[in-house]
């Protein structure tokens, strides 16, 4: 199957469109929050039962998502200067002896720590200890820091910050494993048309190079607003299964 891009760009803009609140006889309204773009994938033709056959990965988009990781949402596991300098920066921080008392607390303590984040970053002399104290916990949610070419979780001693955090809004995960579909993030309904188009040709790019014979195992693609109704690619219908 060929994914036009000029199918997609359609479907992208009919997407927004449909964000914006219609009523006859009354102005239009946008809702008051900036709304998430969604892309949505349907495979077909793969057997997931075979580990080799799923995707689980975090990739780097072209464009950053505005407030796609905020300060709250991420966690560092680090030490000695770069503890202080992220801590400065408004970020959570665990170091050894935080993971050391942790270790001592309730299966439901580890637990919260595990959920009041939504992703972790761990130097890798510190991945021991975090795997020791909080693998299970992590593990379970599907955050548990990972190095690249897998993900953008594991960072070097030496690690330029000043390189690394800008990142954390291009961080995305694709993950497909227990089902034939896929649903994430892309961007933000702030963003030009043409960074938003550039981050779903880097999925889709990348998914293409994930799958047993390609595009062939696209049943369907859509995109939508937080609060819109999905929009079809056309493309993606054409010789698929309904």
């Amino acid at each position: 199957m060929n994914i036009s891009e000029k199918e997609v760009q359609k479907a992208l803009e009919l997407a927004l469109e449909n964000s914006v609140i219609k009523k006859d006889g009354k102005p239009d309204k946008i809702r008051k929050f900036d709304e998430s773009v969604d892309l949505i994938i349907n495979i077909r033709d793969v057997d997931i039962k075979n580990p080799n056959n799923r995707i689980d990965n975090e990739i780097l988009l072209p464009h950053p998502i505005p407030n796609n990781l905020t300060k709250d949402e991420v966690c560092f596991i680090v030490k000695d200067q770069m503890e202080l300098d992220l801590k400065e920066s408004g970020y959570h921080v665990l170091n050894q002896n935080d993971l050391n008392e942790l270790q001592k607390k309730s299966k439901k303590e580890k637990k919260e720590v595990a959920k009041k984040f939504k992703y972790f970053v761990a130097r890798a002399d510190l991945m021991r200890d975090l795997a020791r104290v909080l693998a299970r916990f992590l593990g379970q949610q599907g955050k548990m820091p990972r190095p690249q070419p897998k993900g953008f979780g594991v960072i070097r001693p030496n690690e330029d910050l000043g390189n690394y955090l800008p990142l954390l809004n291009r961080i995305v995960k694709i993950s497909m494993k227990k089902q034939l579909l896929m649903q994430l993030k892309v961007g933000k309904k702030s963003q030009s048309k043409d960074e938003l188009m550039d981050n779903i040709k880097s999925v889709l790019n990348f998914i293409e190079g994930q799958l047993p014979v390609g595009n062939n195992n696209v049943r369907s693609i859509y995109l939508k607003t937080t609060m819109g109704k999905p929009i079809m690619v056309k493309e993606a219908q054409k010789g698929g299964r309904r």
